[in-house]
């Protein structure tokens, strides 16, 4: 997904009041597998038409009749709903199924999952507290909406939906808003340094075009700690994928890992040491830009990556993404999409939505990042993966970040 899609995105989920932001950096939260999985997930229910004064009552019958939904939660619908504001296809049903002249005085009312209940049973039931029974049958969304943009869509679409500023299946909104703000302020700093490794790294041919950098913010203060260029081809034959342990987020995590050691060194606690030639991992900086950038770790206490921000030029692999998660950054930032092979995106060829998934060790919160001058540097949009190196799995020629 290129930035521009990125934009048409943004603009569709924000509205045409947001379009003064394209000069700006735009912070895209990625979906998170679960609401991916949600999204436009229908069940059929059993709806009637009910005279207002007796809305009460009938409601209460029916909680009787099917105690707790039968174990549907319907907390985000609307339970009536006024024959205006349900979409013109159940307002439609509903005049066919009644012998009402016109509906002033009557409000729909959702009965119950029609799964659970039989059309006789209802009928049987409501007819204690109703005169005429007429029953019908509509899709209503299964789950509860993540966002108000998504209620209203459902709103239109199947029944009054309700957004009550949650997300059962992802961070919390408000999170996901406070951390953006945090960074949102240098995002642009950190991603062009992430750029520059990648175009170090790509003309001195230790690698292919792609960079990262780690940043620890503190007290509202941020700083480089390590930032890495690919090298692949560092010391590797060029007939081959490449060095995997050598991508960009393997190298940057690899030293902190080491500053994290050099911290370590004098204390009482044990320090792994690998056997033999450790240079496979290419942990030591190489190209000027990460020189320059090498810092002390963060904190001798914290958990290796504990807290921090990486920023990327390219969707990191599913094995870097999984290296991040057990690293436990707080953030990760990535400007051009991997659908191919990216590990962090929920949405992509793979689905693997690796930074926010319930039975992994550790979550974390995810953008993509977009702005208008990132379109003109000189990393490009890799989303089409057009590259020589060839993944063993699959038929597409796919260059792991």
């Amino acid at each position: 997904m290129n930035n521009e899609i990125v934009n048409e995105r943004f603009l569709q989920e924000n509205g045409d009041e947001e379009k003064s932001l394209l000069g700006q950096v735009l912070l895209i939260p990625l979906k998170t597998t679960l609401e991916i999985r949600s999204i436009d997930r229908v069940t059929d229910v059993y709806i009637t038409c009910v005279p207002i004064k007796k809305a009460s009552s009938t409601l209460n019958l029916i909680r009787s009749t099917v105690p707790n939904d039968g174990g549907y939660d319907l907390q985000h619908l609307r339970r009536f709903a006024k024959h205006k504001d349900v979409p013109e296809r159940v307002r439609n049903s509903a005049f066919a199924a009644t012998s009402l002249d016109n509906t002033s005085g009557h409000i729909l009312l959702i009965l119950a999952v029609t799964s659970i209940i039989s059309q006789d049973v209802l009928i049987e039931a409501l007819s204690q507290v109703l005169d005429s029974v007429s029953l019908m049958t509509t899709q209503v969304p299964l789950l509860a909406p993540t966002s108000q943009e998504q209620a209203s869509r459902w709103t239109s679409r199947y029944w009054p939906t309700v957004y009550k500023k949650s997300n059962p299946f992802g961070p919390h909104p408000s999170i996901v808003s406070r951390a953006e703000d945090e960074i949102r302020g240098d995002a642009r700093k950190w991603m062009d340094l992430a750029t520059e490794a990648a175009h170090q790294a790509k003309t001195t041919g230790n690698g292919e075009e792609v960079g990262v950098s780690i940043i620890e913010r503190k007290d509202g203060v941020a700083r480089p700690i390590a930032v890495a260029g690919d090298a692949r081809w560092l010391n590797w034959p060029r007939d081959s994928l490449g060095n995997v342990t050598a991508h960009a987020a393997m190298r940057a995590i690899a030293m902190v890992a080491n500053a994290l050691n050099e911290v370590n060194k004098d204390d009482d606690r044990e320090i792994l040491h690998l056997d033999g030639d450790s240079d496979i991992f290419e942990e030591k900086p190489v190209l000027q830009v990460e020189k320059e950038n090498l810092e002390k770790a963060p904190s001798a206490d914290g958990y290796l990556c504990h807290g921090l921000e990486i920023y990327c030029t390219h969707e990191p692999c599913v094995m870097c993404s999984m290296a991040i998660v057990h690293s436990r950054f707080a953030k990760v930032v990535f400007q051009h999409r991997m659908p191919f092979s990216g590990g962090l995106c929920a949405d992509g060829h793979l689905g693997h939505g690796l930074f926010w998934r319930k039975e992994l060790n550790w979550t974390m919160l995810a953008w993509q990042y977009s702005c208008s001058n990132a379109m003109e540097t000189a990393t490009q949009d890799l989303s089409q993966e057009k590259t020589s190196v060839t993944h063993s799995d699959e038929a597409s020629s796919t260059l792991n970040a």
